[in-house]
């Protein structure tokens, strides 16, 4: 385990814990002896080597290149969690490599996940893995110079003034006490309590200060903070001057920002920690990161800095590729950058929602996070299934394209642009995909068709079941309206709306695979109820120059004949004159031999004749 408590200038209890292992193993006394002393020579060089280091914001943390390494098996289990931990606590003894160079890699916000593998895959590490580990995590509660208790008591914040984790000396707060105590720790003290009060007592999430006062450390490092177990409670971490760190939008300023937002998120880590000592049976460590990120926007609405993980950019449009605005391919869990999974659920049930799992959790340990989540929608009427549905059409409904829209997160058009997958772009046509993962989605745009009776629809073949598609339509009124559906056994499912063609503007849908244990294949295709009557719809574009496109719908097999006729009534081109299946047709007409002026195009059936005008401008 990595829970022995630190402190300077020796860990004596790990000392002993090399000198058992020895002995167990009958090395003669002389050896002992000198293994030992190599122990502790060993340690006073790594301390001294890690003191002397500074972290500062020009060196973030980011996992992903040593996960991908890993993944490819160029690097074992422990080669990857030491590779880490060097990465994040001990930057000039990391493979240069492992360090992000550009500014689209978001790095790592806290270390927690990190820590919970150490913890619960112990068993499967090798001693020296967990050796460092404890070295470079246990070193963050090391003795500081100063010490000063929040206003409630419940907090004790350790910092130092001088050296490399110095906080910032500013003291220019109004009505401060303690004139010796700089602004930043001040901040920080009113924010813990703050904090604990919201989630603790007006929420109701696990008391974690049950034990007496609680501790929290000021580092510098290259993210944002941690939690640590120490025993059988934690300790938090938190950067100590957040230069450099990304933007934010509180009005204080970024370092307030991201001060108030870590300490909201490392103590939900203190919360889950009490519920269920961070369980992995209990799912995905990305669970945690989720919820503790979700926190951070309850808490503190006015930071936004989860903005950095969702976007490209704080200020940018476009989506991060790991979020699921950019990749809703990528199933949920996905730490951070799948927060806005859970604030569907806080927007739509309330943070009770949230409270209500965590009491399952915490109730039964063991229990798998999307079990709980189950368990919470089950006593509210609902299902998981059609939940994470409608969890990603609010998803495809954010950005710029939903800003006045009634349908979505109440943040949604301050959010990334989606990905969209596929354009359908006539009728019927159809877009497939392959392998689509348990949770996972693909977002498709379908163009409004150019006729003015008929209503859109959706026939959906997937070989999992489970399957869900949902159509999202944006009216010309500036209403919104939303169907969904699940094709529960697989095969062919078919979703039927009542919306005619020519009063939509936009019309997006998502295919879901609510299943969560099977990928799923399939084909969608875009489709339209055909109408009892013959119809001809207005051309597009219109006026035109040269090609224009016709479109007509037939409600049964007939012959038809199409002309188009010049402003004096001669006849000046037949477009269509055979028999044609019920249905949907497209006729392109190509006016690059005709003068400019008005036209006519009429449509003869056997029971009718509808003629219409269109506009040829060069």
């Amino acid at each position: 385990m990595i829970s022995v408590i630190w402190a300077d200038p020796l860990n004596y209890d790990l000392l002993n814990h090399f000198c058992i292992k020895i002995l167990n193993g009958f090395v003669p006394a002389l050896r002992l002896i000198r293994l030992c002393a190599m122990a502790m020579l060993l340690y006073f060089t790594w301390h001294e080597s890690v003191h002397a280091q500074h972290t500062s914001a020009d060196h973030f943390v980011n996992f992903q290149s040593i996960d991908d390494a890993e993944k490819k098996g160029l690097l074992s289990r422990d080669q990857a969690i030491l590779q880490k931990l060097n990465t994040a606590f001990r930057s000039d003894s990391a493979d240069p490599s492992y360090i992000p160079q550009t500014d689209d890699q978001p790095y790592i916000k806290c270390m927690v996940p990190l820590a919970a593998e150490i913890e619960y895959q112990s068993s499967d590490l090798q001693t020296e893995t967990l050796q460092q580990a404890s070295l470079m995590m246990q070193q963050m509660s090391r003795d500081t110079e100063f010490s000063y208790d929040s206003p409630s008591g419940k907090f004790r914040l350790h910092y130092d003034t001088t050296g490399r984790d110095a906080v910032p000396a500013a003291q220019k707060l109004p009505g401060a006490i303690e004139e010796a105590i700089p602004d930043y720790i001040y901040k920080a003290a009113a924010a813990a309590d703050s904090s604990y009060r919201y989630q603790v007592q007006q929420l109701g999430f696990s008391d974690f200060t049950e034990a007496g006062t609680y501790d929290m450390y000021f580092r510098s490092f290259g993210f944002y903070g941690t939690t640590t177990i120490s025993g059988s409670t934690t300790y938090i971490t938190i950067h100590s001057t957040f230069n450099g760190f990304p933007e934010n939008s509180h009005p204080e300023g970024n370092q307030t920002g991201a001060l108030y937002a870590t300490i909201a998120h490392e103590i939900k880590h203190a919360i889950q920690y009490k519920a269920n000592r961070w369980r992995e049976s209990a799912g995905s460590f990305n669970w945690i990161e989720m919820d503790a990120t979700l926190m951070e926007e309850i808490v503190h609405d006015d930071v936004n800095d989860y903005y950095n993980y969702i976007k490209k950019g704080f200020q940018s449009d476009e989506p991060s590729s790991s979020s699921i605005f950019g990749s809703p391919q990528t199933p949920t869990p996905g730490a951070y950058y799948h927060v806005s999974w859970m604030f569907y659920f806080a927007e739509t049930y309330g943070m009770e929602f949230w409270k209500d799992t965590w009491d399952l959790v915490s109730e039964q340990p063991l229990i798998p996070f999307t079990d709980a989540i189950q368990e919470t929608l089950n006593e509210r009427g609902d299902a998981f299934a059609g939940a994470h549905l409608q969890n990603h059409l609010w998803h495809l409904a954010s950005g710029q394209r939903f800003t006045d829209t009634n349908f979505g997160f109440r943040e949604r058009e301050f959010y990334p642009n989606p990905d969209i997958r596929h354009n359908l772009t006539t009728i019927p046509d159809s877009a497939s995909g392959t392998g689509l993962r348990p949770l996972a989605a693909n977002y498709l745009r379908a163009e409004p068709m150019n006729l003015t009776i008929g209503h859109p629809g959706i026939q959906l073949r997937s070989t999992a079941p489970g399957t869900g598609v949902g159509l999202i339509g944006l009216f010309n009124d500036g209403s919104t309206k939303v169907v969904s559906g699940i094709n529960e056994s697989g095969g062919t499912y078919s979703l039927q709306t009542d919306w005619n063609w020519n009063h939509l503007s936009e019309l997006y849908l998502a295919v879901v695979n609510t299943n969560q244990s099977q990928s799923s294949d399939y084909t969608v295709t875009l489709q339209s109820e055909v109408p009892e009557r013959d119809i001809l719809a207005q051309n597009y574009p219109n006026p035109f120059n040269p090609a224009t496109r016709i479109e007509f719908s037939i409600s049964a097999d007939k012959h038809v004949r199409l002309d188009v006729y010049d402003s004096v009534g001669r006849r000046v081109q037949t477009l269509v004159n055979q028999s044609l299946n019920e249905g949907f047709h497209t006729v392109e007409f190509d006016g690059s031999a005709l003068s400019s002026g008005v036209y006519f195009y009429r449509i003869i059936t056997d029971n009718q004749t509808i003629t219409n005008k269109m506009m040829l401008i060069k």
